[in-house]
């Protein structure tokens, strides 16, 4: 067990590795964005660690990404838009 502000510092840290990969991806976005294996590995890094996070706080992960998943497609049926700055 990790305290919540540790598992939150860890996912920050990994986004931080994630987006240095797409930057190494696309020249540091003077190209278009080349998906490579070091990528792939760091979002799968996020992803542990946001689901460490779920785990830890005794969130069911799958039902609220289901609530999210829900939550945008109602978005896009009524505003034709994800962003939530669209809703009324």
């Amino acid at each position: 067990p990790l305290p919540v502000a540790a598992r939150l510092m860890d996912i920050q840290s990994e986004m931080g590795e994630l987006v240095k990969e797409y930057l190494k991806g696309s020249d540091y976005g003077t190209s278009d964005f080349i998906l490579h294996e070091d990528f792939k590995l760091e979002l799968g890094d996020v992803l542990y660690s946001t689901l460490s996070l779920a785990c830890e706080l005794n969130i069911d992960a799958k039902e609220e990404l289901i609530k999210v998943i829900n939550k945008y497609q109602a978005r896009i049926d009524k505003k034709k838009t994800m962003g939530s700055e669209a809703e009324d």
